[in-house]
């Protein structure tokens, strides 16, 4: 009696195995390379995409300087050897704000949103790699 529990103990616990290796085989097939799909980056707000783009286009024009010792005329300098494309603001689909202009011989540069009122701003831009928002 108490090898024949014993026995059936053994089946069970066999056959549970060779169900998780089935069930392990199958998601391995089915989760090849062709079928990963990578995350897509999602801000949890338009705000926090906009100060991403203007971090970045700041990054972007920065790099121009070190390399052609002037920062660019235009953001669409910077395509395709610093950024691969100029995104727009998010809210209004505008073309950010570039503005250069020299202080006392040294050139300085702002990237700003169209409207900071979308975004509950007097003022939303980046200057000379400083983050302002009022």
């Amino acid at each position: 009696m108490r090898k024949n529990k014993l026995r059936l103990l053994t089946y069970i616990v066999i056959v549970i195995t060779v169900a998780l290796i089935g069930y392990v085989a199958i998601l391995y097939w089915r989760g090849g390379v062709s079928n990963y799909e990578p995350p897509k980056q999602i801000y949890a707000t338009s705000r926090e995409r906009v100060q991403s783009d203007l971090q970045n286009l700041s990054k972007a024009v920065e790099a121009y300087f070190v390399i052609n010792m002037e920062y660019p005329r235009k953001l669409e300098l910077l395509q395709p050897a610093f950024l691969d494309h100029v995104s727009n603001d998010p809210l209004s689909g505008k073309a950010y704000l570039y503005t250069l202009y020299d202080t006392g011989g040294a050139s300085r540069y702002r990237i700003s949103v169209p409207d900071p009122e979308l975004y509950n701003a007097k003022e939303l831009y980046i200057e000379n790699g400083k983050l302002v928002q009022r």
